[in-house]
C-alpha cells in the first residue's frame, strides 16, 4: 500500500476516535459532575511514522495499535441548588469515592440515593464510600454536615470519604462517567474540601466548544477521505496505462 494511502487511513482512524470522544462529551452535557474527556491527539512524529517504510506491514498485521490515553478536563462545573437532601456538591478539589466492580472510582457527581439495603449509592448503583467503607443508614432521615459527617437522631453514623490526588493527571475516564486512578496513584483524605447539601455540580462541557471541534474533525475526515480516493484513482489510472504497453 502506498505511503500516502497509509497516512490517509491512519488520519481517518484518528478522526473517528476523536469524534467518538466528542460525541460522548455532547451526550453528557446535562450529566451532573461529568468531566469533559480531552482526546490525546497523536504526536506529529507518529503521523510521520505512518509514511515510513514498514508502515504497511504494521497496518496489515494482526496487532491493533493502542490509541493514546485520553486525559480529563478537571475544570469545575457550575454548582446549582436542587433542594434534594441527598444531592451533594464539593466545594474544593476533592472527589467522592465509589466502590465499583473494577475497583475504586471517583466522581464529582453527588446525586446520591439510598438503595433497598439502606446503602448510600450513586445513580449507577455503586456504593458511596465513607472513611469506614460502605455507608449504611437506618432510614432516609439524616443530616450531612459541611465536613461530610452524617448524623441520625443526633448521633454520628458515618463520614463521607472525600479524596484528593496530588497529581491532577492521575485520573482517567472509567465506567459510568466515573474516574479511575492510574496504576500506582493513591488518593488521600481531603480535609480542606467542604460539602454543599441540596446542591449539584453541573457538567463542565461547553456545548459550543464541542460542536466546533466536531465540525472541524468532520471536515478533516472528509479531506483525508478525498485524499485516499484521489490517490487510489491515480494509482488505478497508472496501472491501466502500464497495462497498455
Amino acid at each position: 500500500m502506498s505511503n500516502a494511502l497509509i497516512t490517509a487511513v491512519d488520519s481517518m482512524q484518528n478522526d473517528m476516535r476523536l469524534m467518538e470522544t466528542l460525541s460522548q462529551n455532547m451526550v453528557n452535557i446535562s450529566t451532573p459532575g461529568y468531566r469533559r474527556v480531552q482526546p490525546a491527539a497523536p504526536a506529529f512524529a507518529q503521523a510521520l511514522a505512518a509514511a515510513q517504510p514498514g508502515a504497511a506491514a504494521r497496518l496489515t498485521s494482526s496487532a491493533v495499535p493502542t490509541p493514546p490515553l485520553a486525559s480529563v478536563d478537571l475544570t469545575h462545573g457550575a454548582v446549582k441548588p436542587t433542594g434534594r437532601d441527598w444531592d451533594l456538591a464539593i466545594d474544593g478539589d476533592g472527589y467522592f469515592e465509589l466502590a465499583t466492580p473494577n475497583g475504586l472510582a471517583y466522581t464529582r457527581a453527588g446525586d446520591f440515593a439510598l438503595d433497598a439495603r439502606g446503602r448510600l449509592v450513586s445513580t449507577a448503583g455503586f456504593p458511596v464510600q465513607g472513611v469506614q467503607g460502605d455507608i449504611v443508614l437506618d432510614g432516609p432521615a439524616a443530616t450531612v454536615g459541611r465536613d461530610g459527617r452524617i448524623t441520625q437522631d443526633g448521633r454520628e453514623v458515618a463520614q463521607l470519604r472525600i479524596v484528593r490526588f496530588a497529581d491532577a493527571k492521575a485520573l482517567h475516564p472509567g465506567a459510568a462517567g466515573a474516574l479511575q486512578p492510574l496504576a500506582g496513584a493513591v488518593g488521600e483524605q481531603d480535609t480542606r474540601s467542604q460539602l454543599l447539601t441540596g446542591h449539584l455540580e453541573a457538567s463542565n462541557v461547553a456545548p459550543m466548544r464541542e460542536m466546533v471541534a466536531l465540525m472541524q474533525t468532520t471536515r478533516h475526515f472528509e479531506a483525508a477521505q478525498k485524499l485516499y480516493q484521489g490517490y487510489d484513482e491515480m494509482l488505478g489510472n497508472a496501472i491501466q496505462k502500464l497495462g497498455q504497453f
